[in-house]
């Protein structure tokens, strides 16, 4: 019989409801023949298994270049009896008929579905719209992430065959909520341990850009564009040897936690932070007033934090030779922080893109006369006391 190609391929008539071209769907990406290759591949097994939805008029000849160069056209119901998914249901009722020994072990396994219900959360459309499973692609990611998980109540409800011929259905609430557990998961897993200096480093650069910022205040800057501000932070960051996307808005919210006196303005091209005439003034007065008690314990904090830091770090290590990164290496970030702030102040514009060779030398020299406290000493200093 000899098609009629301005009919529906599939059923060959000519009915109200409208024909489709995968030739011609709108917003298709890469080849759009893969609907002819795909629906003839499907053509071919159904007959195999002896399930052929409904009768076809074109012959085992037709190939996929004939259906392209004919445009051929079907109507969308008439597609949908030959999908993958009506092809796997067909597929696994005739296993079903062919093993029904195996049937029954598998459902004294499993908890059967009800396929009016999600099958994560057993409710129904009164809760959402039930989709139903439709891909094998699908199903195995959905497998994969509940296996992951090491969730016991989900793997009974999908054990013992694939959710398409189960005719399983979901909420598209419950899989995002699934995924969602899923990447929390594998979030979890990849983090790395800490690093301390990357740690430190980000905290100096930060301090450094809000030392800069208070310096212009004071200075009678009072307008900075956020552009601007992220530029100067992120590359103080990859001068310390940070390469790391930095968020803007993360950024602007710090730095407005920091300065509360701040205000966010937008011109219509750009985000700007604008700080009042009285800051400028509060900057000074905090100058003036200052508080010799808090400074003390400031800077006995500091003092605690870089000992710390000096009697955890591993050092250089010497193997023959001197790397280039040798001396940096041999001190703790903390400790060349502090020595490079007093240096060089902790204006971020006033940075050297390196440690100089005067703060690696101090820093060396300080860690070479740092002093752990004699424990044993003290306890037999305190023998003889009491004796």
């Amino acid at each position: 019989m000899e098609l009629n190609w301005d009919h529906c391929v599939i059923c060959e008539r000519d009915t109200a409801e409208p024909l489709k071209c995968p030739l011609q769907s709108p917003g298709t990406s890469g080849d759009k023949t893969d609907a002819y290759t795909s629906f003839l591949t499907n053509i071919e097994q159904f007959p195999a298994i002896d399930a052929l939805p409904a009768e076809l008029y074109f012959g085992s000849d037709e190939t996929v270049d004939n259906f392209a160069s004919c445009s051929a056209s079907w109507h969308k119901s008439c597609h949908l009896k030959f999908n993958n998914s009506k092809l796997a249901k067909a597929k696994a009722k005739t296993k079903r008929e062919h093993n029904p020994d195996d049937e029954q072990k598998r459902h004294s396994k499993r908890k059967a579905l009800n396929v009016q219900k999600c099958f994560f959360c057993e409710k129904g459309e009164e809760e959402n719209v039930l989709h139903e499973v439709s891909t094998f692609d699908a199903d195995k990611h959905i497998r994969d992430m509940i296996t992951e998980l090491n969730d016991a109540q989900l793997m009974t409800r999908i054990v013992g065959g694939d959710l398409i011929a189960m005719e399983a259905k979901y909420h598209l609430a419950c899989l995002v909520k699934l995924r969602n557990r899923y990447r929390s998961l594998t979030r979890k897993a990849s983090q790395t341990p800490e690093n301390t200096d990357e740690k430190m480093n980000e905290s100096r650069a930060f301090v450094e850009l809000t030392s800069y910022i208070e310096k212009s205040v004071d200075s009678g800057t009072l307008l900075f564009k956020l552009s601007e501000i992220h530029s100067l932070y992120v590359n103080r960051l990859e001068e310390l040897g940070i390469k790391k996307l930095v968020n803007k808005t993360r950024l602007k919210g710090h730095l407005l936690e920091r300065f509360p006196e701040a205000q966010e303005q937008y011109d219509g091209r750009n985000t700007v932070l604008i700080f009042k005439e009285g800051m400028r003034n509060m900057l000074k007065e905090a100058l003036k007033n200052r508080d010799f008690s808090e400074d003390a314990v400031i800077l006995a904090k500091a003092a605690t934090i870089v000992r710390k830091d000096i009697f955890s770090h591993q050092g250089f290590k010497f193997t023959g030779c001197f790397p280039a990164e040798c001396q940096e290496d041999s001190l703790p970030s903390s400790l060349k922080s502090l020595v490079s702030m007093i240096l060089n102040g902790s204006n971020l514009k006033d940075q050297d893109k390196r440690d100089s060779q005067a703060c690696l030398t101090i820093g060396q020299c300080i860690v070479y006369n740092t002093k752990k406290k004699n424990i044993s000493y003290c306890c037999e200093y305190q023998t003889h006391s009491g004796a």
